[in-house]
Formats: C-alpha cells, structure tokens, sequence
C-alpha cells in the first residue's frame, strides 16, 4: 500500500502550497523584475571572485554592465586583478562610492549561507547587500536558468506537476520542506528555508540502521565525503561501496582517500572513473572544478558513462543503499539502476536541486519505479542547495 498525504485533509503545508500557486504568472513576472531596484548612480561589485563572481562578470560585460570592482576578504586576492578587474576590501569599496554602493554576493555553494554572508558584510559596512539571484531577476535571458532557480512565472505555469509531487511524500517534515523550497524560488525568502543538516545523506529520522550486508553505491562520489560518513555511520562494517567519480582531479583526489583507510575497508571500495547514466557509452564532460563538474553536450572533455545495474548486482536478501549527486543527470543515473531501485531491499537517496523541475519531477519517477517505498525530502546544505529525495522500503521506514 503507498503511503502518501491524505487528499482529504488539508494541513498547513497544503494551505500554504495553493497560496503560493494562486499567484499569476505575470504578476509574479512583474514582482521579481522590480524585486532589486538599481539606478544609473548604482555602483556595482561583485562580493566573491570565485567561479560564479567570474562568470556573473561575464554577463554582465555582455549587457554592457561594467561592475567597479571584486569584493573579497581572502588575503591572497586583496589587491590583485581577477578578469580586468581590481578585488578590494568591502570597505574599500565603499568608502569610495558611499552611498552609490551595492555589493552583489556571488557566492553559491551549499556551505554559504547568504543571509550570514550579508550579515558578516553589513557589520564591516553601510550598504546594500543583495544575492545575485535577484540580479538574475532583473537579466533573466542572461542568467536564467541556474540550478534549481528560473522565473517566478515560469515555476507557476507547472502548478499540476508540483501539486503532484507535493502529495508523494509520506511525512509532514516532507511536506514543510517541499513548501519552503518553492516559496524560496518564488519569492526569494531566505528567512523560509529549512535548517541546513550538512553533509549527511543518513539523517536519522529517515534511515534506519544499515545492516552488514550493505553494499552503498556512491553515484556523483567527489573526493570520497559520503563514503567517509557511511563507513563512519556503519562503524566498517558493511559488504562493499562502490564509487563513481567521472572528474579526473576529484577521482585522484578519493583514489588518495581510499588509500589513507585500513586495508580491510579499502579492500572492499571499488572506485570507478565513470559518470552514473541511463547506457553506457562515453559523453561530453565539464570539469569545472571541484563540485561543478557535470555532463555538457559543451564540455571541453569526454567521460565515460556506465549504468550502475551494469555494475552492481545484489541478492534478493542483501541491503542496497543508492546515492545520487551527479549535478542534474540524475533522471538519466535512476534509468540506469532501474532493477535495484524496484527492490524492497533498497534505499536511494538522490538530489533534486540542480535543475527547476526535480524537487516534484524526480520524485515521481521514484514513485514509478518503486510504487511501494515512502519518499521524504530532508535538507543538507544552505540556499536551497543539497535538497535530497529519500526512497526507503515501507518495512524499513520510520513512519
């Protein structure tokens, strides 16, 4: 029997859903377009001159938009040139353009959270500090869509699919959740995100106690984090992981990990250099850097692809814990593992945040392939970042 919400109770998270979908599509185009006020005096800078600063700098020079300056509080970079373009203090900054100031945080990553960012600055300073997806509001062609994040009047024009994807989930958190992540996207409320719980795909309150039998297929494995964690939540003792890491860096990187672990563990770790994927093959790779990298029909590389079914195999009474962190293939990763999923001996936990429509999309095509399990949504990272889908076997869930 599929436990999911009752359709003839209405809670809060029910309530709150229809209100935030009752708004029109243009009315919600109208609100985010006049969300940041700027004018011909607003004197830009970008605050964080990693990756996302520099290419936000790019877009912006094609708008013809010239921000003044990087804003950085990393020593090495104060004082040099990033792009054409000086990396001052925040103080600097504004002391030069007073009260024509406005620093554009481009920092995004699961571990920075905008509103402590913002904080941190408005102590140094006394000027407008604003995130830079609101600047993708007002340039929505130039930056839209990125990651989970598009127009306010686009996400609107999906209510059916969301409102379907909200009731799939067994649990009230689930649901809270799911709420606060779509309000998030439609109004830009950081204030409504759920607490962060990082880097842990074990929550309690979801996963029970991994028997000695696991094998824990790491799809997406970076630098071997998770694997950490599991061998940590397991205390060693589980049947095998297996690991696949298509970034050349990131797999030297958990091959060195892997090799720093007693030999009874690593002995039982097979690594594969190969992107998780619906048929083997080889595709298009952007190596990006770090936790960026991903499939790109634009990538400057290519990668090997391998369906996990084609690796992995189980017995009928063996535990199954499936991880899926593979920056927006995942519907592609899920059709490759497709007699695992079905199991009743089988968790997965995949993320659904790199593209708009995964928070309610991916949990149906979980729904599909295991009619059975209960789904949760449970949070790990900061800014809407890390949002994760659990599927877990009626028998073992904890409600």
């Amino acid at each position: 029997m599929n436990v999911t919400h009752d359709p003839t109770t209405t809670t809060a998270p029910e309530l709150e859903l229809e209100e935030l979908l009752s708004e029109s599509p243009n009315h919600a185009a109208a609100r985010a377009a006049s969300q940041l006020s700027l004018n011909e005096n607003s004197v830009l800078a970008l605050y964080g001159a990693g990756q996302l600063g520099r290419e936000v700098l790019a877009r912006l020079r094609s708008l013809g938009i010239k921000p003044a300056a990087f804003v950085d509080d990393t020593p090495a970079k104060l004082g040099t040139e990033i792009d054409g373009l000086a990396v001052v203090s925040p103080r600097e900054f504004v002391s030069r353009f007073r009260s024509r100031a406005v620093l554009v945080v481009t920092i995004f990553n699961p571990t920075a959270s905008f509103r402590r960012i913002k904080r941190a600055v408005q102590s140094q300073i006394n000027a407008p500090v604003v995130s830079f997806l609101e600047l993708a509001w007002n340039y929505p062609d130039s930056f839209l869509p990125h990651y989970q994040f598009e127009q306010p009047g686009d996400v609107l024009g999906k209510g059916d699919a969301i409102r379907r994807g909200f009731q799939l989930f067994t649990d009230e958190e689930s649901r809270r959740q799911f709420v606060a992540h779509l309000r998030f996207r439609l109004h830009l409320d950081f204030d409504a995100l759920p607490d962060s719980n990082p880097g842990d795909y074990f929550p309690r309150d979801v996963i029970p106690a991994l028997p000695e039998d696991c094998r824990f297929v790491d799809c997406g494995a970076f630098e071997g984090d998770t694997i950490g964690r599991f061998i940590a939540r397991t205390h060693g003792r589980f049947r095998e992981i297996y690991a696949f890491e298509p970034d050349a860096e990131n797999f030297r990187k958990l091959k060195d990990y892997a090799a720093t672990l007693p030999q009874d563990i690593a002995s039982r770790i097979h690594l594969f250099q190969a992107a998780a994927g619906a048929e083997r093959g080889r595709r298009r790779f952007d190596p990006g850097g770090g936790m960026a990298s991903a499939l790109s029909e634009s990538g400057a590389e290519e990668v090997e692809v391998r369906p996990v079914q084609d690796v992995v195999t189980a017995r009928s009474e063996d535990m199954v814990f499936l991880k899926f962190d593979v920056e927006g293939a995942e519907a592609a990763a899920l059709a490759g593992a497709v007699p695992l999923i079905s199991r009743d001996r089988t968790i997965v936990a995949v993320c659904v945040y790199h593209r708009p429509d995964d928070l309610w999309e991916l949990p149906m095509q979980l729904r599909k392939l295991a009619p059975e399990h209960r789904l949760y949504l449970r949070t790990q990272g900061e800014d809407g970042m890390d949002v994760v889908c659990y599927s877990v076997p009626q028998k073992m869930a904890s409600t």
